[in-house]
C-alpha cells in the first residue's frame, strides 16, 4: 500500500462535535485524537482506487504550483531585459508572486465566500484564467517591443496566477484533508516539491544545451520563459481534467467529501458539512442543514484554530525563515575568489542555479519520506511542531549568514557550508511543513464536522502563505539595508 496504515486508529466511541469540543484541552501526545478509524484508513490505502487518488492528489499539487513557479523563474530573464531593474525586479517578482495569494487566501476563509463555493468553481475558474492568462502572456512576449508593457504584464500576470494558486492549492488541500488518510495531504506536498526540482532541472539543461558551462544569453533566457508560459497554459486544462474525470468521481469523493462522514464513514445525520462539487452548487446540503453563515463559519474557525494554532505559526516561522535566507542571500553569495579581468569563475556564475536546485532536491526529499512524516504526524503534536520550528530558525539563520553575507571565513570553505545549509534547510522546510499539514484536519476528535477540519487545513495555508510572503519582504528589507553591502563579498575582501 501507498504509506504506512498504522498510527490512525482510535478506541473513542463516535461522538458528535459538542462531545469533541469538550476535549479541547486534550494531552499534546494523546493518539486518540483523529477523523478516522484504523480500518477506515486500511480500507482507503489498500484499495486501488486510493492508490489512484494519492497519485492523484501528487499530479494535481504538481500542476497547482507551475504557475507560480513559472514567474519566479523569469528573475534571471528579467535582469537581463531590464538592466536598469536588476536590483529590484527580482524581488518585485518574488512579492508578486506571493503576498497577493496570501492576502486573498485569508480573506476567502475568514469571510466565509471560500466556503460558499463548491470545489468544481474554485479548481475549475481559477485554472480556466490562469489558461488566459498564458494566452495573453505568451503573445506580449511573441508579438510587443514595449519594455513597460512587458514588465507590467509579467508582474500582473505573477499578481493573478499567485490569486488563482491561493483558490485552488487550498481546495485541492481541502479534499485531501477530508479523505481517511494522511497520505493524500503528504502527496499534495510531494507534488509541490516535484515541481521545484522539476523547474530547476528544465532551467540547467537548457543552459547546458544552449551555452555549455557559459551563462545563458538573454534570447535564451526568453525562449525558456516562453516554453514555462505555453506549459502553464497546458497544466491550467490538465488540472481541471484530473479533478472532473479522476478525483470528483471517486467513490471516496462521494463518501467523505459531499457527505458529511460519522466515525464509521457513514452519512451523519444532519446532512453535509462540507462545500462539495453537486451539480447544482447546493454544495450538497439539504435546505435546512449544512449552516455556512457567518456565525457557524466564526465556530467553526474558532474550534479549529484551538487545535491547529500552533501549527499555523510553525508554518509562518518555517516558511518565513526558508525564505529570508534563501535564494537570494545564498545564491549571491561568493563561492570563487574571481579575478577582475576574467570576471566571474565558471562555479560562480552556475552558483545561483545550484543554490535552487539544492534546495529544491531537499525540500522534495523531505515531502517523499512517506515513513518518517507518517511517524511524524502521529507523534508530534501542534506544540512541538512550533517549537522544531522555532530551533530550526535559531540554527539555519547565522550559519547560513555567516557562510553568505556577510562572509566570516574563505569562500572555499563557504561555499560547502552554503551548499549542505541550503540542502538540509530544504529538506527541514519540505518535512516540517508536509507533517504541520498532513496533521492539521485529522488530528481532531472522530464525529467533527467537514467544517472544522476545513478550516484546519486553512489556518494552516493561510501561516503557510503568510510565511512565504514575510520571508519574501524580509529578504528585501535585509538586501536593500542590513546587506547591502555584504551580498556577493568575498571573505576578506573590501566592502
Amino acid at each position: 500500500s501507498v504509506g504506512p496504515r498504522s498510527g490512525l486508529g482510535t478506541n473513542m466511541a463516535p461522538t458528535d462535535v459538542e462531545q469533541g469540543s469538550d476535549r479541547l484541552d486534550v494531552a499534546e501526545g494523546e493518539a486518540s485524537q483523529f477523523r478516522f478509524s484504523q480500518k477506515e484508513v486500511a480500507e482507503f490505502e489498500g484499495s486501488s482506487e486510493g492508490r489512484g487518488l494519492l497519485r492523484c492528489f501528487f499530479l494535481l499539487a504538481l500542476f497547482y504550483m507551475w504557475p507560480g513557479q513559472t514567474m519566479i523563474q523569469t528573475q534571471n530573464f528579467l535582469v537581463e531585459e531590464f538592466p536598469g531593474n536588476a536590483n529590484e525586479a527580482p524581488f518585485v517578482m518574488m512579492i508578486c508572486a506571493t503576498l497577493p495569494g496570501c492576502l486573498t487566501h485569508a480573506f476567502l476563509s475568514f469571510t466565509g465566500l471560500s466556503r460558499r463555493l463548491s470545489y468544481t468553481a474554485k479548481i475549475v475558474a481559477p485554472c480556466l484564467v490562469v489558461v488566459l492568462l498564458a494566452v495573453y502572456l505568451f503573445l506580449v512576449l511573441s508579438s510587443s517591443n514595449d519594455q513597460d508593457l512587458l514588465l507590467r504584464s509579467l508582474y500582473c500576470t505573477a499578481l493573478l496566477c499567485s490569486m488563482a494558486g491561493s483558490i485552488v492549492e487550498p481546495a485541492v488541500n481541502d479534499i485531501a484533508g477530508l479523505l481517511p488518510s494522511t497520505s493524500t495531504s503528504q502527496m499534495a506536498q510531494a507534488g509541490t516539491g516535484a515541481t521545484g526540482v522539476i523547474v530547476s532541472g528544465v532551467q540547467i539543461l537548457t543552459r547546458l544545451t544552449t551555452s555549455g558551462k557559459g551563462p545563458i544569453d538573454k534570447d535564451g533566457l526568453q525562449r525558456l520563459t516562453r516554453g514555462f508560459i505555453v506549459f502553464m497554459g497546458v497544466i491550467g486544462l490538465a488540472i481541471i481534467a484530473v479533478y472532473l474525470l479522476r478525483v470528483r468521481r471517486s467513490l471516496y469523493y462521494a463518501t467523505y467529501v459531499k457527505r458529511q462522514p460519522t466515525a464509521t464513514g457513514l452519512d451523519a445525520a444532519g446532512g453535509n458539512g462540507s462545500d462539495g462539487a453537486d451539480a447544482d452548487g447546493s454544495n450538497g446540503q439539504s435546505e435546512g442543514e449544512g449552516d455556512r453563515s457567518c456565525r457557524a463559519l466564526f465556530r467553526a474557525t474558532l474550534q479549529a484554530s484551538r487545535y491547529v494554532w500552533p501549527s499555523c505559526l510553525a508554518m509562518v516561522l518555517t516558511y518565513g525563515t526558508t525564505l529570508t535566507l534563501w535564494p537570494v542571500i545564498p545564491g549571491r553569495s561568493c563561492a570563487a575568489t574571481r579575478s577582475s579581468s576574467d570576471g566571474p569563475s565558471t562555479l560562480q556564475s552556475w552558483w545561483f542555479d545550484t543554490i535552487i536546485l539544492c534546495f529544491n532536491l531537499g525540500d522534495y526529499l523531505g515531502k517523499s519520506a512517506q515513513k518518517s512524516l507518517a511517524w511524524g504526524s502521529k507523534r508530534f503534536s501542534p506544540k512541538a511542531q512550533l517549537l522544531m520550528a522555532a530551533l530550526r530558525t535559531v540554527f539555519f539563520a547565522p550559519l547560513i549568514l555567516t557562510a553568505s553575507a556577510p562572509q566570516l571565513y574563505p569562500a572555499e570553505i563557504a561555499r560547502w557550508v552554503t551548499l549542505l545549509s541550503v540542502f538540509a534547510l530544504g529538506l527541514s522546510n519540505g518535512w516540517l511543513s508536509t507533517v504541520c499539514l498532513m496533521r492539521a484536519p485529522k488530528a481532531l476528535p472522530p464525529g467533527t464536522s467537514n467544517m472544522v477540519a476545513e478550516q484546519a487545513t486553512s489556518l494552516v495555508l493561510v501561516g503557510l502563505m503568510l510565511g512565504i510572503s514575510t520571508g519574501c519582504m524580509l529578504a528585501y528589507e535585509l538586501g536593500q539595508t542590513v546587506l547591502v553591502h555584504s551580498l556577493g563579498v568575498c571573505y576578506g575582501a573590501a566592502s
